[in-house]
């Protein structure tokens, strides 16, 4: 596997939602042509790589050379949640309150597990992330 300093670069400002380099240098504290040179010179910027990866919850695999790991669907995870409560309250470890919903359990869980993972929507698939 190679590491392409253009491909690095593209996915940091993906990351960090910037649209130029100019902008990812500033971010960081860098001054203006840091990113260009660094690219230009075919630099592998591990400093802000470990930076990002630790800021945004993106791991180095993905940041260096674009694997993407540890996907989740969320669907697969609502899927097992549900599967997990329904067990537990046929086995009896817990019981649900007559005025509540097992689909209201299943999605504070399922929710829980979005806001942790930072997955926008049941729809989108966590790709390189942690």
């Amino acid at each position: 596997m190679d590491m392409i300093s253009k491909d690095i670069f593209f996915r940091l400002m993906k990351i960090c939602e910037v649209k130029t380099l100019k902008e990812l240098s500033n971010k960081y504290g860098y001054k203006d042509n840091w990113a260009t040179t660094t690219r230009k010179r075919e630099g592998i910027p591990f400093d802000i790589c470990v930076k990002i990866s630790e800021e945004k919850n993106v791991t180095m695999d993905y940041l260096l050379f674009g694997i993407r790991n540890n996907s989740v669907d969320m669907g697969e995870i609502k899927a097992a949640v549900t599967e997990g409560v329904f067990s537990a309250i046929q086995s009896e470890m817990i019981e649900l309150n007559k005025n509540v919903k097992i689909s209201q359990v299943i999605e504070i869980i399922t929710s829980e597990i979005k806001d942790t993972y930072k997955i926008k929507d049941e729809s989108q698939k966590l790709m390189g992330n942690r």
